[in-house]
């Protein structure tokens, strides 16, 4: 019955998302395809973003794992949905606070943050988001008694764009808060990852917006080791 009713109040989010596509101001869909090296394995992810023009904007994306390889029997492995307020503080800097639900096999993980975007005149910029990871579902521990995950995390990004190119590195850092947690990275309660992009834009005379997009990424192998493999990512984003 649980299952069932996250099932139905995904749908409702959903809903209230595809009337907010009936704006005239600004849509994007992102498709992105990812490859891990050491494990082998390819995902999949497409991705909403909507914005009314009055300060408020939603996101949807619903993530696939495949089987072997790629774009094999793919299988939803969750969807989230965020909504979000935005406002300039001062010149060149937006202030942004939302809330996400990530919606799991499992359960929902609740994701409350707040971000911070400044950008330079000379096409710089800087970002930085700070936000909490909190699963309704319980977990086994370290102890064997269960547990319900809380995460801190930064998320930090410096970007360079030009006229037609826009490159950017991402280094994001968290902390599982609870002690007898499952550990997130070599045993340890703490976990960070490395991205690079880089991406293209082209303009349709009726002002289309075409950005193809390649991503290189460092991440974890497992909980247990300090092994780390390349993420490897190639996606595209389209706005009207």
């Amino acid at each position: 019955m649980k299952t069932t009713l996250k099932f139905v109040a995904a749908s409702i989010l959903l809903a209230t998302a595809s009337q907010a596509l009936a704006n005239d101001y600004k849509t994007t869909i992102e498709y992105r395809h990812q490859y891990t090296t050491e494990a082998e394995k390819h995902a999949d992810r497409f991705k909403a973003f909507i914005d009314t023009g009055k300060n408020i904007g939603f996101e949807l994306d619903a993530r696939y794992s495949n089987d072997d390889g790629a774009f094999d029997t793919m299988t939803m492995s969750g969807s989230e949905f965020s909504a979000f307020y935005y406002n300039k503080i001062f010149e060149n800097t937006v202030g942004i606070a939302g809330a996400s639900l990530d919606f799991t096999s499992a359960g929902i993980v609740y994701v409350p943050y707040a971000r911070l975007n400044y950008s330079f005149d000379n096409g710089f910029r800087i970002q930085g988001r700070y936000k909490w990871k909190l699963w309704d579902y319980g977990q086994t521990g370290t102890d064997g008694n269960p547990y319900h995950s809380k995460i801190q995390q930064f998320d930090t990004w410096v970007g360079y764009k030009t006229d037609k190119w826009d490159f950017q590195y991402e280094f994001d850092i968290w902390k599982e808060m609870e002690g007898n947690a499952q550990p997130q990275f070599d045993n340890d309660d703490m976990n960070y990852l490395q991205n690079i992009r880089v991406m293209y834009k082209y303009k349709t005379q009726d002002g289309e917006l075409w950005r193809p997009f390649i991503e290189i990424g460092d991440v974890k192998v497992n909980r247990t080791t300090d092994d780390r493999q390349a993420r490897l990512r190639v996606g595209i984003k389209y706005t009207w």
